[in-house]
């Protein structure tokens, strides 16, 4: 296709029509010939597809004639030469090509005009057409076709109407008046065709000599004298497929042109976008307002009602008596209203928009700010655990101030106690030795300015005591079975009700044992019974009394602790 941008399916195309050329010159006949109308069929279904893809870009064009007529119709009137010139063309080789067949059917005598159409017709679409090669009985006929396009003297191409010289003379045409292109717009701009469209139209309409047998042959010659009709029909019907591309692309760069100089309006919307809707009193409500379009030749003027909204009047703002907003660099209304001594509690305005429209009249859009919420400066200290702090133990807390990004918060706390920031954005607090932990927030606004807000105050306490457990069995219990006992394989400790993970060792515990008024006592210095203790303990039975105690475990804030005693009496 032209200017180098065929579809794969087209290059296919022209490759299988250059090696079925080739194989022609070595007398393969019927295989080669049914190759041809394979070619052909594949071209005019191409040929349908661009004939779609131009109406639909002429479609589009209309429609922006309609919408703004003195701006889009010097547009529309190059596109309709440039249509007017490419169906015309095509018309033509269409109708030649209906000739050629007549020609090379024996049914075509040039004072005899009206013996081709047998040969010419219209396809489902309505469109003017030939018969389909394939049915043609002698698609290798060459020299009746040779006579009519070409003539007898290579050297010398005939002229005539219906000729390969002619063909090639109106192509040339074609490609001269489209590179010509040149027309003024509605604002008195002249626009001509881009280069590279000029560059295109040369590098496909370009009909110089060609090398044939190492010999420089005319065009015409080279491509229709001594061609068969199989090969000229895909040829032919290629021609048209490089006017149908070169018409799509020259029609698609005046659809751009028409707003390539000015800003695009397909619907106009009223925009606030509010930087928090979450306002501490006493800061200031901020927001971008805006309309979804913007011309930097024609701004628009934003105003709000400095009374908040009641919810219920829908009429449009008097602007007279309102200053507008100031508009920033960026064509953004800058919105700013101080919520300094007004109520709690959620509140919006009532605005309107005023812009110049493309006929020159000033258009009103009204609008609503969104809702936002005036609160008191209020901090945010989450526990994530519980509501104290417990020394030894990494307590994690959040922190947060609504309205405020959390990199925007400055975080302390008092004392000897520790606090940093997690990867999560949360915090984590080591506690020190004092009794209390007093956490501050200092967040930077979107002004600027910071803001220190009221402390929380927290309890620091130990972690509590664990409870051991024996046998599972644990110092509120009071009997044991001998087989319970006997499987036991020492003390251990755990925290109870206690919502942080916390791991205690026992590090020693003693067990004595009441036999018929004697006491026996044995030591462990780990959580395991000691050999001598199982030995003690397999001699119990029923109605002895087992002491365990001196149950000392070693925590997580690195103190040493006794746990309660433990009494079970054999059962």
């Amino acid at each position: 296709m032209a200017g180098g941008k065929e579809t794969p399916r087209q290059k296919m195309i022209g490759m299988m029509y250059l090696v079925l050329t080739a194989l022609l010159a070595l007398n393969i006949s019927k295989e080669v010939l049914n190759g041809f109308v394979k070619v052909e069929n594949s071209l005019l279904t191409t040929q349908e597809t661009l004939h779609s893809k131009v109406n639909e870009t002429n479609s589009e064009l209309e429609v922006k004639y309609i919408q703004n007529q003195e701006k889009v119709k010097p547009f529309r009137d190059q596109a309709a030469q440039v249509n007017t010139s490419s169906t015309g063309l095509i018309a033509y080789i269409t109708e030649l090509k209906a000739r050629s067949m007549a020609a090379s059917s024996g049914q075509y005598a040039e004072q005899e005009l009206t013996n081709f159409d047998g040969f010419l017709g219209k396809n489902e679409n309505g469109r003017d057409t030939v018969l389909n090669l394939s049915f043609i009985p002698q698609k290798d006929e060459y020299m009746a076709l040779t006579q009519f396009m070409v003539g007898g003297e290579p050297n010398s191409p005939k002229d005539g109407e219906w000729t390969a010289k002619q063909l090639r003379l109106r192509m040339e045409s074609y490609r001269d008046e489209l590179k010509a292109i040149s027309f003024l717009d509605n604002e008195g701009n002249t626009r001509v065709l881009p280069q590279s469209l000029k560059d295109q139209l040369d590098l496909t309409f370009q009909f110089g000599t060609e090398l044939e047998d190492g010999k420089e042959v005319l065009w015409e010659v080279a491509n229709f004298y001594d061609v068969p009709l199989a090969a000229v029909m895909p040829l032919m019907t290629k021609m048209t497929l490089d006017i149908q591309d070169i018409q799509e692309d020259i029609l698609s760069w005046l659809l751009g042109s028409v707003d390539a100089k000015a800003y695009k309006f397909t619907n106009l919307m009223p925009l606030v976008v509010p930087e928090s809707n979450y306002i501490l009193r006493g800061d200031s409500f901020r927001a971008n307002v805006l309309l979804a379009a913007f011309d930097g030749t024609n701004p628009p003027q934003f105003f709000v009602d400095p009374k908040k909204f009641n919810g219920r009047d829908s009429s449009l703002l008097e602007f007279e008596t309102i200053e507008s907003l100031p508009i920033g660099s960026d064509g953004l209304g800058k919105l700013r209203i101080s919520t300094k001594g007004m109520q709690l509690g959620d509140v919006n305005y009532k605005g309107l928009i005023r812009f110049q429209g493309p006929d020159g009249n000033i258009e009103p859009y009204p609008f609503y700010t969104p809702s936002f919420t005036v609160a008191e400066p209020a901090l945010v200290v989450s526990p994530t655990k519980m509501n104290v702090f417990y020394r030894g133990l990494p307590n994690p807390v959040e922190v947060s101030v609504p309205g405020v990004a959390g990199d925007a918060l400055e975080v302390r706390i008092s004392g000897d106690n520790k606090i940093k920031k997690a990867p999560d954005g949360s915090y984590v607090v080591d506690p020190g030795k004092s009794g209390e932990a007093k956490i501050t927030v200092t967040a930077t606004m979107a002004d600027g300015s910071k803001k220190t807000l009221p402390a929380r105050d927290f309890r620091v306490k130990r972690i509590p005591d664990p409870v051991p457990s024996f046998a599972g069995k644990t110092p509120s219990d009071r009997l044991i079975s001998k087989n319970t006992l006997l499987g036991a394989p020492g003390v251990s400790a755990k925290m109870e009700n206690f919502d942080f993970d916390v791991k205690v060792t026992v590090k020693s515990f003693s067990i004595s044992v009441s036999r018929d008024g004697t006491l026996v006592e044995k030591k462990s210095n780990s959580n395991q019974l000691s050999s001598d203790m199982t030995e003690l303990l397999k001699r119990v039975g029923r109605g002895n009394v087992i002491y365990i105690e001196d149950i000392v475990v070693s925590m997580p804030d690195g103190t040493e602790r006794q746990l309660a005693p433990m009494k079970l009496k054999v059962s």
